[in-house]
Protein backbone atom coordinates (compact mmCIF):
# COMPACT_ATOMS: atom_id res chain seq x y z
CA UNK A 1 0.00 0.00 0.00
CA UNK A 2 1.34 3.48 -0.87
CA UNK A 3 0.49 6.69 0.96
CA UNK A 4 0.03 10.13 -0.49
CA UNK A 5 2.76 12.75 -0.31
CA UNK A 6 1.91 15.83 1.76
CA UNK A 7 2.83 18.85 -0.33
CA UNK A 8 3.57 21.96 1.75
CA UNK A 9 0.63 24.35 1.72
CA UNK A 10 -1.65 21.78 0.09
CA UNK A 11 -4.49 19.84 1.78
CA UNK A 12 -4.57 17.25 -1.01
CA UNK A 13 -2.49 14.33 0.27
CA UNK A 14 -3.25 11.84 -2.48
CA UNK A 15 -2.67 13.92 -5.58
CA UNK A 16 0.65 12.16 -6.30
CA UNK A 17 1.63 8.67 -5.00
CA UNK A 18 4.51 8.56 -2.55
CA UNK A 19 7.82 7.23 -3.81
CA UNK A 20 7.36 8.57 -7.32
CA UNK A 21 10.71 10.33 -7.79
CA UNK A 22 9.88 11.31 -11.33
CA UNK A 23 7.50 14.00 -10.11
CA UNK A 24 8.92 17.23 -8.78
CA UNK A 25 7.42 19.68 -6.26
CA UNK A 26 6.06 21.96 -8.99
CA UNK A 27 4.12 19.10 -10.54
CA UNK A 28 2.83 18.03 -7.15
CA UNK A 29 1.65 21.56 -6.39
CA UNK A 30 -0.11 21.79 -9.74
CA UNK A 31 -1.87 18.45 -9.21
CA UNK A 32 -2.93 19.46 -5.74
CA UNK A 33 -4.26 22.82 -6.94
CA UNK A 34 -6.19 21.06 -9.68
CA UNK A 35 -7.86 18.73 -7.19
CA UNK A 36 -8.72 21.65 -4.89
CA UNK A 37 -10.38 23.40 -7.83
CA UNK A 38 -12.40 20.30 -8.68
CA UNK A 39 -13.49 19.90 -5.04
CA UNK A 40 -14.49 23.56 -4.83
CA UNK A 41 -16.53 23.25 -8.02
CA UNK A 42 -18.26 20.12 -6.69
CA UNK A 43 -19.14 21.90 -3.43
CA UNK A 44 -20.54 24.84 -5.38
CA UNK A 45 -22.67 22.51 -7.54
CA UNK A 46 -24.00 20.78 -4.41
CA UNK A 47 -24.80 24.15 -2.82
CA UNK A 48 -26.72 25.26 -5.92
CA UNK A 49 -28.64 21.96 -6.01
CA UNK A 50 -29.62 22.25 -2.33
CA UNK A 51 -30.76 25.81 -2.89
CA UNK A 52 -32.80 24.80 -5.93
CA UNK A 53 -34.47 21.96 -3.97
CA UNK A 54 -35.31 24.29 -1.09
CA UNK A 55 -36.85 26.84 -3.46
CA UNK A 56 -38.85 24.11 -5.21
CA UNK A 57 -40.16 22.76 -1.88
CA UNK A 58 -41.10 26.29 -0.80
CA UNK A 59 -42.92 26.90 -4.07
CA UNK A 60 -44.89 23.65 -3.72
CA UNK A 61 -45.83 24.50 -0.12
CA UNK A 62 -47.03 27.98 -1.10
CA UNK A 63 -49.04 26.54 -3.98
CA UNK A 64 -50.74 23.86 -1.83
CA UNK A 65 -51.57 26.28 0.99
CA UNK A 66 -52.90 28.83 -1.47
CA UNK A 67 -54.92 26.23 -3.34
CA UNK A 68 -56.57 24.89 -0.21
CA UNK A 69 -57.35 28.44 0.89
CA UNK A 70 -59.35 29.23 -2.25
CA UNK A 71 -60.93 25.86 -3.11
CA UNK A 72 -64.72 26.15 -2.59
CA UNK A 73 -66.10 23.96 0.18
CA UNK A 74 -62.96 23.76 2.29
CA UNK A 75 -64.44 21.95 5.28
CA UNK A 76 -62.03 23.27 7.88
CA UNK A 77 -62.99 26.82 6.92
CA UNK A 78 -66.72 26.03 6.92
CA UNK A 79 -66.93 24.58 10.41
CA UNK A 80 -66.82 28.02 11.96
CA UNK A 81 -65.03 26.66 15.02
CA UNK A 82 -61.59 27.61 16.23
CA UNK A 83 -59.03 24.90 16.80
CA UNK A 84 -58.52 23.75 20.39
CA UNK A 85 -55.13 25.45 20.53
CA UNK A 86 -56.53 28.87 19.65
CA UNK A 87 -59.81 28.71 21.57
CA UNK A 88 -59.16 26.85 24.83
CA UNK A 89 -62.40 28.10 26.40
CA UNK A 90 -64.38 25.77 24.15
CA UNK A 91 -62.58 22.59 25.19
CA UNK A 92 -61.16 21.03 28.36
CA UNK A 93 -57.58 22.11 29.03
CA UNK A 94 -56.43 18.49 29.01
CA UNK A 95 -57.95 17.67 25.64
CA UNK A 96 -56.06 17.47 22.39
CA UNK A 97 -52.62 16.82 23.88
CA UNK A 98 -52.18 13.06 23.42
CA UNK A 99 -50.49 11.29 20.53
CA UNK A 100 -49.98 7.53 19.94
CA UNK A 101 -47.23 6.18 22.15
CA UNK A 102 -45.93 3.76 19.53
CA UNK A 103 -45.95 3.30 15.77
CA UNK A 104 -49.74 2.98 15.68
CA UNK A 105 -52.77 3.03 17.94
CA UNK A 106 -53.79 -0.50 19.01
CA UNK A 107 -56.28 -2.75 17.24
CA UNK A 108 -59.73 -3.21 18.75
CA UNK A 109 -61.84 -4.98 16.09
CA UNK A 110 -61.85 -6.62 12.67
CA UNK A 111 -64.14 -7.10 9.70
CA UNK A 112 -63.07 -10.38 8.11
CA UNK A 113 -59.32 -9.78 7.51
CA UNK A 114 -59.59 -5.99 7.75
CA UNK A 115 -57.99 -4.79 11.00
CA UNK A 116 -59.42 -1.73 12.73
CA UNK A 117 -57.22 0.57 14.80
CA UNK A 118 -58.46 2.64 17.70
CA UNK A 119 -59.34 6.12 16.41
CA UNK A 120 -58.02 7.88 19.52
CA UNK A 121 -54.85 7.38 21.56
CA UNK A 122 -55.52 4.69 24.16
CA UNK A 123 -54.72 7.06 27.01
CA UNK A 124 -57.56 9.33 25.76
CA UNK A 125 -60.12 6.51 25.60
CA UNK A 126 -62.99 6.73 28.08
CA UNK A 127 -65.11 3.81 26.84
CA UNK A 128 -65.67 1.55 23.85
CA UNK A 129 -69.26 0.58 23.06
CA UNK A 130 -70.77 -1.39 20.16
CA UNK A 131 -74.39 -0.88 19.12
CA UNK A 132 -76.73 -1.18 16.13
CA UNK A 133 -76.21 1.13 13.18
CA UNK A 134 -79.12 3.05 11.70
CA UNK A 135 -78.59 1.71 8.16
CA UNK A 136 -79.16 -1.94 7.11
CA UNK A 137 -76.04 -2.00 4.89
CA UNK A 138 -73.69 -1.48 7.87
CA UNK A 139 -71.26 -4.39 8.27
CA UNK A 140 -70.69 -6.24 11.57
CA UNK A 141 -67.37 -5.73 13.36
CA UNK A 142 -65.83 -8.41 15.55
CA UNK A 143 -64.44 -7.08 18.80
CA UNK A 144 -60.94 -8.20 19.83
CA UNK A 145 -61.89 -7.46 23.45
CA UNK A 146 -64.24 -9.48 25.66
CA UNK A 147 -67.65 -8.08 26.63
CA UNK A 148 -68.05 -6.36 29.96
CA UNK A 149 -70.31 -7.93 32.57
CA UNK A 150 -73.88 -6.72 31.82
CA UNK A 151 -74.45 -6.48 35.57
CA UNK A 152 -72.07 -3.51 35.57
CA UNK A 153 -74.07 -1.61 32.97
CA UNK A 154 -74.63 1.34 35.30
CA UNK A 155 -71.03 1.45 36.45
CA UNK A 156 -69.13 4.53 35.33
CA UNK A 157 -65.58 3.62 34.43
CA UNK A 158 -62.40 5.60 34.83
CA UNK A 159 -60.85 7.34 31.84
CA UNK A 160 -57.97 5.87 29.89
CA UNK A 161 -56.90 2.30 29.19
CA UNK A 162 -53.39 1.53 28.04
CA UNK A 163 -51.92 -1.57 26.49
CA UNK A 164 -49.83 -3.35 29.15
CA UNK A 165 -46.17 -3.98 28.32
CA UNK A 166 -46.56 -2.40 24.93
CA UNK A 167 -43.47 -2.74 22.73
CA UNK A 168 -43.16 0.34 20.46
CA UNK A 169 -40.73 -1.56 18.19
CA UNK A 170 -42.95 -4.60 17.67
CA UNK A 171 -43.67 -5.49 14.04
CA UNK A 172 -47.33 -6.25 14.72
CA UNK A 173 -49.70 -3.61 16.17
CA UNK A 174 -50.80 -4.11 19.77
CA UNK A 175 -54.32 -5.17 20.74
CA UNK A 176 -56.24 -2.92 23.10
CA UNK A 177 -56.73 -4.21 26.63
CA UNK A 178 -59.88 -4.11 28.75
CA UNK A 179 -63.49 -4.87 27.83
CA UNK A 180 -66.21 -3.49 25.57
CA UNK A 181 -69.76 -2.38 26.30
CA UNK A 182 -72.80 -3.49 24.28
CA UNK A 183 -75.42 -0.73 24.09
CA UNK A 184 -78.95 -1.51 22.95
CA UNK A 185 -81.10 0.91 20.99
CA UNK A 186 -84.72 -0.18 20.96
CA UNK A 187 -85.57 1.88 17.88
CA UNK A 188 -83.16 -0.12 15.71
CA UNK A 189 -82.91 -3.65 14.44
CA UNK A 190 -79.97 -5.61 13.12
CA UNK A 191 -76.74 -6.93 14.65
CA UNK A 192 -75.53 -5.11 17.77
CA UNK A 193 -72.00 -4.72 16.42
CA UNK A 194 -72.55 -2.70 13.23
CA UNK A 195 -71.46 0.58 14.84
CA UNK A 196 -69.08 1.56 17.60
CA UNK A 197 -68.78 4.64 19.83
CA UNK A 198 -65.22 5.46 20.87
CA UNK A 199 -65.35 7.78 23.87
CA UNK A 200 -62.84 10.60 24.39
CA UNK A 201 -62.80 14.19 25.61
CA UNK A 202 -63.73 16.82 23.06
CA UNK A 203 -60.63 18.06 21.29
CA UNK A 204 -58.70 14.80 21.54
CA UNK A 205 -56.85 13.83 18.33
CA UNK A 206 -58.60 11.41 15.97
CA UNK A 207 -56.57 8.96 13.88
CA UNK A 208 -57.42 6.95 10.78
CA UNK A 209 -58.65 3.47 11.80
CA UNK A 210 -57.43 1.88 8.55
CA UNK A 211 -54.92 2.45 5.79
CA UNK A 212 -56.69 3.76 2.72
CA UNK A 213 -57.89 6.80 0.78
CA UNK A 214 -60.11 9.62 1.99
CA UNK A 215 -63.14 9.68 -0.29
CA UNK A 216 -65.09 12.58 1.16
CA UNK A 217 -65.09 15.09 4.02
CA UNK A 218 -68.39 16.91 4.41
CA UNK A 219 -70.70 18.72 6.78
CA UNK A 220 -74.17 17.48 7.69
CA UNK A 221 -76.87 18.30 10.23
CA UNK A 222 -77.05 15.90 13.18
CA UNK A 223 -80.73 15.26 13.94
CA UNK A 224 -81.37 18.04 11.46
CA UNK A 225 -80.36 20.57 14.10
CA UNK A 226 -76.65 20.38 14.99
CA UNK A 227 -73.67 20.92 12.72
CA UNK A 228 -71.47 17.84 12.47
CA UNK A 229 -68.89 16.49 10.10
CA UNK A 230 -68.28 13.09 8.54
CA UNK A 231 -65.13 11.61 7.04
CA UNK A 232 -65.33 8.73 4.54
CA UNK A 233 -62.35 6.41 3.97
CA UNK A 234 -62.05 3.55 1.47
CA UNK A 235 -59.73 0.93 3.02
CA UNK A 236 -56.95 -0.23 0.70
CA UNK A 237 -58.03 -3.46 -1.01
CA UNK A 238 -61.67 -3.08 0.07
CA UNK A 239 -63.44 -1.04 -2.66
CA UNK A 240 -66.85 -2.26 -1.46
CA UNK A 241 -66.44 -0.62 1.97
CA UNK A 242 -67.18 2.96 2.92
CA UNK A 243 -65.75 3.52 6.41
CA UNK A 244 -67.53 6.45 8.06
CA UNK A 245 -66.41 8.52 11.04
CA UNK A 246 -68.67 11.22 12.50
CA UNK A 247 -68.70 13.60 15.47
CA UNK A 248 -65.40 15.21 14.47
CA UNK A 249 -64.16 18.74 13.90
CA UNK A 250 -61.05 20.49 12.56
CA UNK A 251 -60.29 17.93 9.82
CA UNK A 252 -56.68 17.64 8.70
CA UNK A 253 -57.37 15.60 5.54
CA UNK A 254 -59.09 16.17 2.22
CA UNK A 255 -60.64 13.91 -0.41
CA UNK A 256 -57.88 12.00 -2.20
CA UNK A 257 -55.48 11.98 0.74
CA UNK A 258 -53.79 8.69 1.68
CA UNK A 259 -53.95 7.79 5.38
CA UNK A 260 -52.18 5.14 7.47
CA UNK A 261 -54.14 3.15 10.04
CA UNK A 262 -53.44 4.20 13.62
CA UNK A 263 -50.88 6.79 12.48
CA UNK A 264 -52.42 9.59 10.39
CA UNK A 265 -54.26 12.24 12.38
CA UNK A 266 -57.45 13.14 10.53
CA UNK A 267 -59.45 15.39 12.91
CA UNK A 268 -60.39 16.10 16.55
CA UNK A 269 -63.29 14.89 18.69
CA UNK A 270 -66.23 17.30 18.39
CA UNK A 271 -67.91 18.79 21.45
CA UNK A 272 -71.58 17.74 21.22
CA UNK A 273 -72.47 16.95 24.83
CA UNK A 274 -73.57 20.55 25.38
CA UNK A 275 -76.38 19.95 22.84
CA UNK A 276 -76.96 16.18 22.81
CA UNK A 277 -77.50 13.66 25.61
CA UNK A 278 -75.10 10.88 24.70
CA UNK A 279 -76.04 7.31 25.61
CA UNK A 280 -72.34 6.66 26.22
CA UNK A 281 -72.44 9.04 29.20
CA UNK A 282 -74.20 6.24 31.13
CA UNK A 283 -70.87 4.39 31.15
CA UNK A 284 -68.27 7.17 31.44
CA UNK A 285 -67.33 9.63 34.18
CA UNK A 286 -67.71 12.53 31.72
CA UNK A 287 -70.52 13.70 29.45
CA UNK A 288 -69.94 11.00 26.84
CA UNK A 289 -68.42 12.82 23.86
CA UNK A 290 -67.18 10.26 21.36
CA UNK A 291 -66.41 9.25 17.78
CA UNK A 292 -69.00 7.13 15.96
CA UNK A 293 -67.62 4.70 13.38
CA UNK A 294 -69.21 2.15 11.06
CA UNK A 295 -68.47 0.29 7.83
CA UNK A 296 -71.10 0.57 5.09
CA UNK A 297 -71.21 -1.78 2.12
CA UNK A 298 -71.54 0.20 -1.14
CA UNK A 299 -72.52 -1.06 -4.57
CA UNK A 300 -70.19 1.23 -6.51
CA UNK A 301 -66.55 1.66 -5.37
CA UNK A 302 -65.69 5.20 -4.39
CA UNK A 303 -69.24 6.16 -3.46
CA UNK A 304 -70.35 7.16 0.03
CA UNK A 305 -73.44 6.90 2.20
CA UNK A 306 -74.39 8.78 5.34
CA UNK A 307 -74.19 6.98 8.65
CA UNK A 308 -77.79 8.03 9.21
CA UNK A 309 -76.77 8.37 12.80
CA UNK A 310 -76.44 10.12 15.92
Amino acid sequence: MTHGVRTPGCECHDAVPAGDDRVGPATRNAACASRRARQKAARERARRQRRALMLAALAITVFVVGWRAVVPGDISALTGLSSPSTNPSVLPASAGQSEPEGPATPLFATYRSLQLHLVVAEQDLTELAFHQAARPNALPMESLLPDADPALADHKRGTGRVVPNRDPDAAEPAILGGEVIRMWRASRSGPPNTAVDVGALAGAPVFAPVTGTVIEVKLYQLYGAHEDLEIHIQPTGWPEIDLIIIHVTDPTVHAGDLVVGGITRIASVRLLSDRVNHQLADYTPDSGDHIHMQLNRVEKPGTTESAGES
